[in-house]
């Protein structure tokens, strides 16, 4: 119960701070169109264990996972960087001894497929997440890889994200039927309140025409809507695993959670429990919606989804976040790109995942 009340005590101060941060700002585009528009994914990484060399099979998985089988050089212990069309991910080989390192030895040891090497994949560098656990681990086969690169409910998301919902929130269920059926209407029935309530900014208040606004190939709307996702169904085991590891101690809760998503798969925080409520709900909507404030991402808490999509030709050349064009053309061409910073209310993790000693 202690454990419970101190988090929604964290969750209370975080979305005040969100709150009350969007008043001292000029921009005038909402938080949510701003990262949708601005803020490039964050690639994940993928650290591959084995006691021998990979056969070539093995080596195609891992190359696949990194950027569609274009790989660069890797091998025992080795650092590739491998680019794969529009993003590159790193991806390490290590052969597991003695002299490894005892974090990569402890993973190794606890692997469930004994036959098969172990993938290990870590967050993002820039994330700013509570644990030093990894995001997922899994044997590498392709059955696992295909898990690690997309899912139903992550390819769902990606395209209401495309199609110009302002955030899209993920409800992890406890397996408690009461308790998250209460969950989610509470969840449900805010957001209602909350698409009644919220009103976007004029083409003026943006510092847009209206036929940028007429042009744009993803509508600007206001538009909360909720994706269920089941803890134990395997084909979400990678998304189950990242959402529950952003935070030191949600592993360890029995409880219903809602996490909010929005611009190309950026995860703000969990709502956990009696945490799904009116004034949170509130609270996290008022900023998604609310000015934005152009700073770097990277300074700020959060950690995105990977998602697999083409963002920039979704969204083509006009957009609301460009500067008024001096002839009317509203391009993105030649304009220097901003980014907007959500406002720090949690430490950045340690360890593996904290940005020092990383693999």
């Amino acid at each position: 119960m202690f454990r419970q009340e101190s988090r929604l005590i964290r969750v209370v101060l975080l979305v005040s701070v969100l709150a009350s941060s969007a008043l001292a700002v000029a921009c005038q585009v909402p938080v949510f169109r701003y990262a949708l528009e601005r803020w490039s994914a964050d690639q994940y990484r993928y650290v591959v264990l084995c006691e021998a060399e990979l056969t070539k099979q093995q080596q195609q998985l891992a190359d696949g996972l990194a950027g569609r089988g274009q790989a660069g050089e890797s091998g025992t212990g080795g650092q590739a960087v491998v680019a794969g069309g529009a993003v590159a991910a790193a991806l390490r080989v290590h052969r597991v001894t003695q002299q490894s390192d005892g974090f990569l030895q402890e993973l190794w040891r606890q692997r469930e497929v004994r036959e098969e090497p172990l993938l290990v994949c870590l967050f993002p560098r820039t994330a700013a997440v509570e644990t030093a656990a990894p995001a997922f681990t899994c044997a590498l086969n392709s059955q696992s890889v295909q898990r690690v690169q997309s899912s139903p409910v992550r390819r769902e998301l990606t395209k209401r994200l495309q199609s110009g919902d302002a955030a899209v929130w993920l409800f992890l269920g406890s397996g408690q039927a009461e308790r998250d059926q209460a969950a989610y209407e509470r969840l449900v029935a805010g957001l209602q309140q909350q698409e009644g309530r919220l009103k976007l900014p004029t083409a003026t208040e943006m510092e847009v025409t209206e036929q940028q606004l007429q042009q744009l190939k993803v509508p600007l709307k206001l538009s909360f809507s909720v994706l269920k996702v089941n803890r134990a169904d395997p084909a979400e085991a990678f998304l189950v695993s990242c959402l529950l590891r952003s935070e030191e101690d949600l592993e360890g809760l029995s409880e219903p959670m809602a996490f909010p998503v929005f611009g190309r798969g950026r995860v703000l925080y969990a709502l956990v429990g009696d945490g799904i409520a009116e004034g949170t709900i509130t609270a996290a909507c008022d900023f998604l919606a609310g000015p934005c404030s152009c700073q770097v991402k990277e300074q700020n808490p959060g950690f995105d989804l990977l998602l697999s999509g083409d963002w920039e030709r979704v969204l083509g050349d006009v957009l609301v976040s460009d500067p008024l064009p001096a002839a009317g053309a509203g391009q993105r061409k030649g304009n220097a790109p901003q980014l907007l910073a959500i406002p720090p209310g949690r430490k950045s993790g340690s360890g593996v995942n904290g940005g020092n000693g990383q693999p």
